[in-house]
């Protein structure tokens, strides 16, 4: 009977041991919870600026080709041979100025006659007109000798015209191209005299593709170097502009005009063109700001201590900056730096990038 006994107290013994320990457990467990406090979440520090709109201005580069602003191929009027070359290449003329003489011996003969001929009809109209009124001449007889006159007039001015055509005249102001033609030469209205450019501005053709052709107005300025003179700009202005793009190289031609008043460069220079053209306003933006994903570029925006992303479009980068398109406008503060665990709603604190900390002065 000991032994049950013995078992019986031990198991009490054992169930106040195992009550005594609960009950302290579970009030040491109530005093560390007492004792630990809710930790609220730190705002991250994260360097901001604020969005600011700009102009997409980019260069629209072609190449282009410079000619005269005016030129003309010289082609006599009629055949014959040449009695005279009044210029040299490369001499600069004036309008009117005589170039060549052909052999004109018979047009002057042919206008003297001509000549002769309306003195004697005039002697003879003059004679009539005084004979008339008193019925010595019929009236027939003189509207005759008129109608003779004129005719003697008309065969004079046409032999003038002859005559002239045997000298070839500078058209306008401009220098003298090469030419072959030698006294003696016999040519025809088909035989090249020479060229003759006004070289005081030139016309440089350029294309441009056709979404930049949009934004290209008469009058807008445009940079040219020339390959002649790598060293030196020229600045032209658009006088013309295509009336249809071409359909197989979707272009539209461009003409610019440029002075030349020192006849440094040839009609023929090949130029490089440079267009300065403008489109839409744009957030611009630090290209640090912006990170990306595979659901795209995106930037973090600050509104009210918390961030959320914003999905962008870059549009172009320039020198540091971007130009995105997106959900931003003017003034929006975005995070610059400090971008590393952002998450969308959490808490920053926010500091301007550019502020400069203040310092003592020497005393």
């Amino acid at each position: 009977m000991r032994l049950p006994f013995q078992l019986l107290w031990l198991g009490v013994i054992a169930a106040l041991v195992g009550s005594g320990w609960w009950w302290f457990a579970e009030r040491e467990g109530a005093a560390a919870r007492d004792k630990v406090k809710p930790r609220r979440a730190k705002a991250t520090l994260v360097l901001v600026e604020p969005v600011v709109l700009a102009t997409d201005k980019r260069i629209v580069r072609a190449i282009g080709t410079g000619r005269s602003s005016q030129s003309a191929d010289l082609y006599p009027s009629v055949s014959g041979e040449v009695v005279k070359v009044a210029f040299e290449a490369e001499q600069k003329v004036k309008a009117g100025q005589i170039l060549l003489w052909l052999d004109d011996e018979d047009q002057r003969l042919a206008v003297k006659l001509a000549q002769v001929a309306v003195k004697q009809a005039r002697r003879q109209v003059t004679r009539f007109k005084k004979l008339a009124p008193s019925g010595t001449v019929a009236q027939t007889r003189l509207d005759t000798a008129t109608a003779e006159l004129e005719s003697a007039e008309l065969r004079l001015s046409q032999a003038k015209s002859t005559l002239k055509d045997r000298t070839v005249f500078a058209p306008f102001d401009g220098v003298i191209g090469l030419s072959d033609i030698d006294r003696g030469d016999r040519i025809t209205p088909d035989t090249l005299i020479a060229t003759l450019d006004d070289r005081s501005s030139l016309f440089v053709e350029f294309n441009v593709s056709e979404d930049a052709a949009a934004r290209i107005r008469p009058g807008d300025l445009v940079d040219m170097t020339a390959w002649t003179l790598p060293d030196r700009t020229f600045t032209g202005i658009v006088s013309a502009m295509g009336s249809r793009i071409d359909p197989v190289t979707r272009s539209l031609k461009i003409r610019a005009e440029i002075a030349n008043p020192e006849d440094a460069i040839r009609p023929g220079t090949s130029f490089a063109v440079n267009v300065k053209i403008s489109g839409a306003r744009y957030p611009t933006i630090r290209e640090v700001a912006v990170l990306w994903s595979r659901d795209g570029a995106y930037v973090w925006r600050v509104q009210d201590g918390t961030v959320d992303k914003v999905y962008v479009k870059v549009v172009r980068r320039e020198g540091g900056k971007v130009l995105v398109d997106g959900d931003l406008k003017s003034g929006d503060v975005i995070v610059v730096e400090g971008v590393q665990g952002l998450r969308p709603g959490g808490k920053v604190k926010a500091a301007p990038r550019d502020a400069q900390p203040k310092t003592k002065a020497a005393s």
